[in-house]
């Protein structure tokens, strides 16, 4: 028996230790409140690592390269396809975002269906505001997405582990925080913002 008991305690830290290092960031269940320290940096290093493999620089020539998409050809087709909640509209895949509790929508993002790899992002005018790439799967999970203003600047990277997780980060490579579901949480597992367009 004693060495049985000898033998746990012997296992006990290499045990500990190997689930210390089995953290998977594709996990689709939400448990960012319950990870420790450790845990959010270590999860938070891994998808740096995947976005930030070369540095996100200023794009130059970007209204240029996307001259023709500068003006929404199709804008009121558009624009009252994503204000009734129309998610696609012949050839688009199509997002509404509402300012909170008005029914107007700000803004609508296009994605043309033959190439999935961009997200274009319109005002209620019609007028070409930001592009997403898009890297990776999609639309499986994970991919990820880096946005850039018209101007060419870079605005922000998510990293989509779920429909309803997504963890956000600044050009520079600074964490932002974590969506899940309406509710982007920080570091500390605090609600920062919640959003009316999930």
């Amino acid at each position: 028996m004693k060495k049985f008991l000898l033998f746990l305690f012997l296992l006990m830290p290499a045990a500990v230790f190997a689930n210390y290092n089995d953290i998977y960031i594709a996990d689709i269940q939400y448990d960012w409140i319950n990870k420790s320290e450790v845990e959010k940096e270590a999860i938070i290093s891994e998808v740096k690592d995947i976005i930030f493999e070369t540095p996100i620089e200023k794009q130059k020539d970007f209204k240029e390269q996307f001259k023709d998409k500068l003006k929404d050809k199709n804008h009121l087709d558009n624009y009252y396809a994503a204000s009734a909640g129309y998610k696609e509209l012949g050839d688009y895949n199509l997002s509404a975002f509402y300012y909170k509790k008005m029914k107007n929508i700000y803004m609508y993002a296009l994605q043309d269906k033959k190439d999935v790899s961009k997200a274009y992002y319109y005002d209620a005018l019609g007028k070409l505001r930001y592009v997403d790439f898009i890297y990776g799967e999609y639309p499986d999970f994970p991919y990820y997405s880096i946005q850039y203003r018209i101007s060419g600047k870079p605005v922000s990277a998510i990293y989509f582990v779920s429909k309803d997780c997504q963890y956000l980060f600044k050009p520079d490579g600074e964490f932002e925080g974590v969506w899940y579901k309406h509710n982007l949480y920080n570091k500390e597992s605090e609600i920062i913002l919640t959003r009316t367009t999930y």
